[in-house]
């Protein structure tokens, strides 16, 4: 772990995983899993029991637990998977540097959406995704929005998608007024549990409006190994925008 500050984000996270601890250490209970949240000393047991690594066997009984559109979805899409596939799958979703590679940058125009699909092997690939657009002058001032996703794929079935929004108001070639900044996350890998951070947002009276994020992903199996970060940004101002996802 990064820091004794890191051990205690974790308990945070591990709202978001508890449900997967439970799934993938049947030594653990939900209950279980819930009681420890607050502790640092129950965060350090709550390590020593994860799974050495996730399996085909596992993971299917994970994705049957939740209880999401994205986690049916990668079930039903999971188990056509020939063994072979099913197999590779769940080593690409404990592979730390898989994830640490997990990235995307662009930049481009408000109005025009773009898709970048960059890929990491054969089976894996990162997904880009900019929609924009001017809505209707409020006041007299124009209002452009953007939304800035980044999705993993393994045999094209979407494993996390982080994503960040940023809406703001200009007038005249400048920000007066950055209206709203979010973030979301969808995520279905159980090797990892990933910390949803604060939005900061700036850009009043300059000429960009600007949002970003620090995402916190732990491992909630062995084989993933440390936890590690992730800044997304957005910068967007006067029709044209810029955007990334890094390993921090």
């Amino acid at each position: 772990m990064h820091s004794r500050i890191a051990t205690r984000r974790i308990a945070a996270s591990a709202v978001a995983g508890a449900a997967a601890l439970a799934v993938l250490a049947p030594t653990a209970s939900a209950m279980d899993a819930t009681a420890y949240l607050n502790s640092t000393q129950a965060v350090a047991q709550a390590e020593a029991k994860q799974p050495a690594q996730l399996t085909v066997k596992n993971y299917t009984a994970y994705l049957k637990h939740q209880k999401t559109p994205e986690a049916r979805k990668a079930l039903n899409a999971f188990t056509k998977l020939p063994a072979d596939k099913q197999a590779r799958f769940v080593k690409y979703l404990q592979n730390r540097n898989i994830y640490k590679a997990f990235s995307g940058q662009a930049k481009g125009k408000i109005d025009r959406p773009l898709k970048v699909v960059d890929s990491y092997n054969k089976d894996v690939k990162f997904v880009t995704e900019v929609t924009s657009k001017t809505d209707q002058a409020v006041q007299g001032k124009s209002v452009e929005w953007i939304s800035f996703t980044v999705t993993e794929r393994i045999f094209n079935v979407p494993v996390t998608s982080e994503t960040l929004n940023l809406r703001y108001q200009f007038d005249k070639g400048k920000v007066t007024d950055v209206l709203r900044a979010g973030s979301e996350v969808k995520n279905v890998n159980a090797a990892i549990a990933i910390h949803k951070g604060k939005v900061a947002r700036r850009g009043h009276h300059a000429a960009v409006a600007t949002a970003s994020t620090v995402w916190t992903i732990y491992p909630l199996v062995k084989s993933f190994g440390k936890d590690l970060d992730k800044v997304q940004e957005v910068a967007s101002g006067s029709g044209t925008w810029k955007a990334k996802l890094a390993t921090r």
